[in-house]
Formats: C-alpha cells, sequence, structure tokens
C-alpha cells in the first residue's frame, strides 16, 4: 500500500465518528472489505465513488450515517438523481426507458437537492437520460455544497473541454463514462449510436484535462464473461489512464423489462467477483485502475442490496424509487415533501438485503405490474408486501445491525 495511503487510513483512525465504533468491529469491517483498492485523487482518498472522499466534512457526515444506522435511524446516503428525459443514445440495456415527459424545473431540483443534503445525504449521482444535455447542469452541480460529494454518469456525448472545466468549478468530482464492448463497431451498435465509442473517448480525454476523477461503467454480458473478454475492458481502462473500471450486470428493468435472458447464473456471478478479488489485489496488476464489480458489493459476504435502505433514486418525472434498477414509486417530489416520501419508501425497505432486490424479484414485479413500468404507488407496496425477506449482509450485521 502506498504510503501516502497508509497514512491517511491511520489519520482516519482519529475521526471522532469511527471512535465510537469498537475495535474487533473495525477490525471486521476492515476484513470485510480486504478486496477494495483504495485511490488516491487530489491528495485524497477514495474508497469508492459511492463514498465520499476522505478527508472531506461529506465523509464525516458518511461515518455520522453508519453510527445513526447502528442506531436504527435510515438515511438517504445516496442519491441518485435522474436530471433529463433527453438522450440521442438507444441503449440496449437502458434502465431509464421508456423515455417521455417534461424535464423537471431547475428550482425543484436545486430544492430537492438541499433539502436531501438536510436530511444527511452525503453522496450524489447525477444521471438522466443523458445528464450533459442539461443547458442548466452547471447550476445544479453548484447547488451541491462540500456536505456532499458528486458524480455524474454519462455517455460523454456533450463533455466538451469548456464543459468538464465548468462541471469541475462547481464542485464536480468525478465522471463514470459508459462503455459497452471493447471494440467501437460494437459499442456504436449496442448504444444505437453512430460514433459513440469517439464520443466516449473524446469526453474521456476532456474529464482528464479538468482533473476530473474518471471512470468507465460497463454492463457485463453472458457473451462478454463466455468469451473471457472482462480483462480486454480492463486493459482498455489501463490504457485509457483512468482510476476505476465499474462492471454492472444486466437488470430486468426499462429496456430489459420483459426478458429474462439477461440475467447472469450464480456461476457468471461467482466469476465476475472473483474477477473484483484478483484484480484488486494481485500486484501483477497494481498498476491497473480499480475495478468494482457490483455484484460483488451487492453478495451477502458484503454490503448486499441497499434499495431504499440508504439509497434513493429520482427519476427523471419527480418519481422517488428505491434505485436505478428498481421500477417500484413511493410518491413525487413535485407533490409531496421529501421527508414523507423517504418515510413511505425506507419503511418498507427498513432493512439492507443480502442479494440485489430487482434481481430477486423481477418476476413478482413483472407479474403485479402488469405491464407498468415503473409500477404505481398501490402495485409498489403490493410488490413489497410479497416479496419474500431477506437476511442482513455481513457489512451490516458486524455494524450491529439486526
Amino acid at each position: 500500500m502506498a504510503p501516502f495511503i497508509l497514512i491517511n487510513l491511520l489519520k482516519m483512525l482519529r475521526n471522532k465518528q469511527i471512535k465510537k465504533i469498537p475495535k474487533k468491529t473495525l477490525f471486521d469491517l476492515a476484513t470485510i472489505f480486504k478486496y477494495e483498492k483504495f485511490i488516491k485523487f487530489e491528495n485524497k482518498i477514495l474508497i469508492s465513488i459511492h463514498a465520499p472522499p476522505y478527508p472531506s466534512k461529506a465523509f464525516d457526515r458518511f461515518l455520522e450515517a453508519g453510527i445513526k444506522a447502528k442506531e436504527g435511524i435510515n438515511i438517504p446516503v445516496i442519491v441518485n438523481f435522474a436530471v433529463t428525459h433527453q438522450c440521442r443514445y438507444h441503449c440496449w440495456h437502458c434502465s431509464a426507458s421508456p423515455k417521455k415527459g417534461k424535464d423537471l424545473p431547475l428550482k425543484t431540483i436545486v430544492d430537492t437537492i438541499q433539502k436531501f443534503q438536510e436530511i444527511g445525504t452525503c453522496t450524489f449521482s447525477i444521471t438522466g437520460g443523458e445528464p450533459l444535455l442539461r443547458e442548466d447542469l452547471v447550476e445544479i452541480i453548484a447547488s451541491i455544497d462540500d456536505r456532499s460529494s458528486v458524480f455524474m454518469f454519462t455517455s460523454g456525448d456533450g463533455l466538451t473541454e469548456e464543459k468538464a472545466k465548468e462541471l469541475k468549478d462547481a464542485g464536480l468530482l468525478g465522471v463514470m463514462i459508459s462503455l459497452d464492448h471493447y471494440k467501437p463497431e460494437i459499442h456504436d451498435n449496442l448504444r444505437g449510436y453512430d460514433r459513440a465509442y469517439d464520443i466516449l473517448i473524446k469526453g474521456l480525454k476532456n474529464a482528464q484535462k479538468a482533473n476530473l476523477y474518471v471512470g468507465l461503467s460497463c454492463v457485463i454480458t453472458k457473451d462478454i464473461l463466455k468469451n473471457n473478454e472482462v480483462l480486454k475492458l480492463l486493459e482498455i481502462a489501463k490504457n485509457l489512464s483512468v482510476q476505476e473500471i465499474m462492471m454492472f450486470e444486466p437488470t430486468p428493468v426499462g429496456e430489459l423489462f420483459n426478458t429474462d435472458n439477461c440475467v447472469l447464473s450464480i456461476d457468471e456471478r461467482k466469476q465476475l467477483i472473483e474477477f473484483h478479488k484478483q484484480i484488486n489485489k494481485n500486484r501483477k496488476y497494481k498498476n491497473y485502475p480499480k475495478v468494482s464489480v457490483f455484484p460483488y458489493f451487492e453478495s451477502k459476504e458484503v454490503l448486499g442490496c441497499n434499495a431504499g435502505y440508504n439509497l434513493a433514486y429520482i427519476d427523471a418525472d419527480g418519481n422517488i424509487r428505491p434505485c436505478d434498477f428498481t421500477p417500484l414509486i413511493f410518491g413525487n417530489i413535485q407533490e409531496e415533501p421529501i421527508e414523507n416520501l423517504w418515510q413511505k419508501m425506507n419503511c418498507m425497505f427498513n432493512k439492507p438485503r443480502d442479494f440485489c432486490f430487482m434481481l430477486e424479484n423481477h418476476k413478482l414485479v413483472r407479474q403485479i405490474g402488469n405491464g407498468e413500468d415503473p409500477l404505481s404507488y398501490k402495485k409498489s407496496l403490493e410488490v413489497c408486501k410479497k416479496c419474500p425477506s431477506s437476511k442482513i449482509p455481513m457489512f451490516y450485521k458486524k455494524l450491529g445491525i439486526k
């Protein structure tokens, strides 16, 4: 481990919130994350884009939220916010499909962000559609003060050198740019847009010029695993000098709502999890980007599924949902106060789960929804009442949550 990171990890142990956690618990939690790679960025440490960098006010609030969770107080620690329906692409796996309706007014978005910050949110992920197609995106980013860190998920469409600098100056910490395949022509086809790969590369380089934290976001298919092409995606990430490559698995939502063929098998998921462990801890890959595999984080041995528990998603219509990949709605920010919406949803998701909610319950969601995407509030409640209970994942079990 690099001296800078080691020194700062030792300093972290002196944090007043961390001191409230028993030493044995800290040891257990550290053991759970033994397959993580810590990243130095701008004289700070990033553990994950879903956790604020250390040291920062946002990181202190992140620790405080963990203490409150142990006390039974659930806070929307992470909020993913879709700020627009607009997108020129037609991606095969898009979870935001179908695209409809008018975009939310700037004031509604800013007021909602500020309210989330007041109740404890310490990480925002800005999504869409394509967020860069919103003309007032810089104002949205600038409305998030230092109580929270902010990332953006993007295709790179519209990420000019000037825009990247403006977003950096407004407070954006980094971008996760979508890569569907290491071959440009296949990437373009999967994105449903000519030159999508070229646009990605240009946007990525502009983000790096602006000194943003840059990662690649990939959806890993059965074919990619079958053909052992995950390593090729990693090589692309290394050649592009990004800090991180994030790997999701396909989820039957949005464009994939009515199909099960995309869902990875248990063995395929294990294969992807092993990739996370090997790359992050094998010294052979020490100069490669950090690998963040979502099936690893969402496994019962680590964090499990936090949808609706300490994670909230606001879609482009203003509906509050447990996460980007769960088509259940619990009200709208244009009609009810955030506190009420969070309470309505969180009482249905008051514990972390040991497996992805949607992957476990997608057939039930389809059955009750009967073609709706997303489901109405009434049907969302019906799904929650009928879905099976879940065990507490290891991280939260060690933290003392029962």
